[in-house]
């Protein structure tokens, strides 16, 4: 009896363990951000890392001669933000466009960011709507050497 609780206690103790380094890992993987409306709602210190996201505003996007330097804004369709971004954006990046942006405000209100990540659309299709890709394959078998 005394040799089956501890085996119980101790398989408990492994479990909660588990549990917890688990707990953690799932913390730190989630990547959260806010919203223009939530930021503008909320008192933010100008050394605080953030993450906002929301779309680009169509007509905002500014970029100097050098394609290193941008301005734009991104919204949440109440409230937008501007934001200046200096490097590379990802090929995905545009005008009206989903985008989650890293980076502190400045102490001039403008959103000064570090990193720039496209979003996608959560719908997948693998071939163009109405298209049979089954009849777009043109390729002939390879034949057989024998060997």
């Amino acid at each position: 009896m005394k040799r089956r609780r501890r085996f119980l206690i101790g398989g408990l103790i492994i479990v909660g363990g588990l549990s917890y380094l688990i707990y953690g890992a799932m913390q730190e993987a989630v990547v959260y951000f806010v919203t223009p409306t939530e930021l503008r709602s909320e008192t933010t210190p100008p050394d605080r890392f953030l993450r906002v996201g929301g779309m680009v505003l169509p007509g905002s996007l500014e970029q100097n001669l050098d394609r290193r330097t941008f301005r734009f804004r991104i919204t949440d369709g109440q409230e937008s933000i501007a934001v200046y971004f200096q490097g590379v954006p990802p090929d995905l990046f545009s005008e009206g466009k989903g985008a989650v942006v890293e980076g502190r405000i400045g102490e001039d209100g403008v959103f000064q960011a570090s990193t720039v990540m496209a979003k996608h659309a959560e719908e997948y299709s693998p071939h163009p709507e109405g298209e049979d890709p089954a009849k777009k394959r043109s390729f002939v078998p390879a034949r057989s050497t024998g060997a």
